[in-house]
């Protein structure tokens, strides 16, 4: 796979083209009810009187192995090692819990299948797969192709005989474990993922790690155009779970009541549970680029639990977070080994000038009072001259950039690029990170329940400065100079070792994502829908004064 070369940004959302995430869940998120209508391979969006709501939670966990006898049932062991059979005991199987709970949300789990119903299944899948492929596909055949046979190779193995193998994969969830429960994902991209692998931009290195996760756990790729986003969902049918997509092409979807999203008209189109914005920034109360009121919003009018994002944001987005790859390619420099200089956070010269915290006439002073080099790997572009008192290196590559963020005794940000993988990088290497904020605006560690720490002219990252000192210092740019040469004294003579916050470990990133899949995600929405007295989804009306500046892309038939 390669990586994607560019996803949306708040200045560059166009040149991007949707996702889907086509997940072939077994037993853990197949849908019973799309089961008993594998004929049709077609998951509508109704809601029974006995729909199934998510239960409360306090609620008794169910045991794992519900529904199969002892013999039926597989170790966590024997998954990650040899089949061989051994006479020893097995360990009495840990509770599963019936919630998942993620940034103060609780979900409902999905239940295992019976044998019969996976039976059904992969017999339905595997005849869908094979039309799939002997069929038209319009975007990226032969990469398509290539997962297509290859999540036929698997799906024979799984559940046969009452067990089941996954070559390669290992259980990420190691606190319980339920028969059946495994799964491949099948992500269905419109961006060409891999090919920019020196990039550093936030979005790149977020959906590089989910990548890592996915290959590492069987779980495949298929891409398409948002043009032909509907044609393929129909073409594949059930084996659709989730799609994912940016967020003007949600918006349009929901829009598309012809060719996209489920609806009277398109009964056999996208159910508006399926859809999930992958956003780097989430939807921020009276963020102007979508002309959104001072309140909670979402580009999927169900809730801001179908935005996936980075960082925990408030107002219940779906914390997928990430974790920072590439810290073990190059060796752990001491503090007192490195340069006297301190990296200044900033790729291009205009952050020096645009919406910036720290001022141009505060650099000099900060260079003369501390005795540190201030080293900028920023462009120079015209019209906005790096400061004299830095020392400009101009750009790097990605690797060139580790090894010089390695030798400085700290990072520094200016307010700009917000939200940057680059504190993570910084810290992962044992150097201590200062970032900017207005004090009037916002705390210096604002939590994650406030918007304040995520706004464009607040703070420049506060999911980073929640972390604190030794590892993360902040700096009141509204506040006297004399703080500031303090705060980088005091970060520059606190040596730290290598750090990674415990969320951010590949372990964590691993579980969120195998929580994200393991969600009964159709019983939650009829909860939400239930709650508001609504019998289909329709637009946010605010959401109509951004279509008539951005007109519908239309889906071909």
């Amino acid at each position: 796979m390669r990586v994607l070369q560019q996803l949306a940004s708040s200045r560059n959302r166009h040149a991007v083209l949707a996702v889907l995430v086509l997940g072939v869940i077994l037993a853990s998120v197949i849908y019973r009810e799309e089961i008993q209508s594998a004929a049709s391979h077609v998951a509508t969006f109704s809601f029974p009187e006995n729909a199934k709501i998510h239960p409360d939670a306090n609620a008794t966990a169910i045991p794992s192995a519900a529904g199969f006898s002892t013999a039926e049932s597989i170790s966590a062991e024997e998954l990650t090692t040899s089949p061989t059979p051994t006479h020893e005991p097995e360990a009495a199987t840990p509770p599963v819990p019936t919630l998942i709970e993620n940034n103060h949300v609780h979900y409902p789990r999905l239940a295992p299948l019976e044998m019969e119903e996976l039976d059904s299944l992969r017999e339905s899948h595997l005849r869908r797969i094979e039309d799939v492929v002997a069929g038209e596909i319009l975007d990226y055949r032969r990469w398509n192709v290539e997962q297509l046979e290859g999540l036929k190779e698997y799906w024979p193995k799984m559940g046969l005989n009452g067990r089941f193998e996954q070559p390669k994969a290992r259980n990420c969830s190691p606190s319980w474990f339920l028969p059946l429960m495994l799964r491949l994902q099948v992500i269905l991209s419109t961006m060409i993922l891999n090919e920019s692998s020196c990039s550093t931009t936030g979005e790149v290195i977020w959906l590089e790690s989910l990548m890592n996760v996915f290959r590492e756990h069987n779980q495949f790729l298929l891409y398409a155009s948002y043009e032909n986003v509907g044609k393929m969902y129909k073409s594949l049918g059930d084996i659709v779970t989730h799609v994912w997509s940016t967020d003007d092409h949600v918006v349009w979807c929901f829009n598309d009541t012809v060719s996209c999203v489920e609806s009277p008209e398109n009964p056999h189109g996208i159910p508006p549970w399926k859809i999930f914005t992958f956003t780097f920034w989430g939807s921020p109360h009276g963020w102007g680029n979508y002309m959104a009121p001072h309140e909670p919003w979402s580009y999927n009018p169900l809730g801001g639990e179908w935005n996936l994002v980075p960082y925990r944001m408030p107002d219940k987005h779906f914390y997928l977070g990430y974790h920072y790859t590439g810290c073990g390619d190059l060796p752990y420099i001491p503090s007192n080994e490195r340069k006297d200089q301190v990296a200044v956070l900033a790729k291009r010269s205009e952050y020096f000038y645009e919406d910036v915290f720290l001022q141009t006439d505060v650099w000099p002073v900060l260079k003369n009072r501390t005795g540190l080099d201030l080293i900028s790997v920023s462009n120079s572009e015209e019209g906005f001259p790096v400061p004299d008192a830095l020392t400009l290196l101009g750009p790097m590559e990605r690797h060139d950039y580790d090894v010089m963020l390695g030798s400085s005794k700290a990072l520094l940000g200016i307010g700009r690029p917000r939200m940057s993988p680059s504190p993570y990088a910084s810290l992962c290497r044992g150097v201590p990170v200062i970032v900017s904020y207005k004090g009037k605006k916002c705390a210096a560690q604002p939590g994650d329940s406030d918007w304040c720490g995520l706004i464009m002219d607040h703070h420049q990252h506060g999911p980073a400065a929640n972390i604190g000192p030794p590892y993360v210092y902040t700096v009141d740019c509204q506040g006297p100079i004399d703080d500031i040469v303090e705060t980088i004294m005091t970060a520059v003579n606190t040596p730290i070792e290598p750090y990674t916050p415990p969320d951010m470990t590949k372990e964590a990133l691993e579980r969120r994502i195998d929580d994200y899949f393991s969600i009964d995600w159709k019983a939650y929405a009829t909860e939400r829908m239930q709650e508001r007295g609504w019998d289909r989804v329709v637009t946010q009306e605010f959401m109509y004064r951004w279509l008539e500046k951005h007109p519908l892309k239309k889906q071909k038939e």
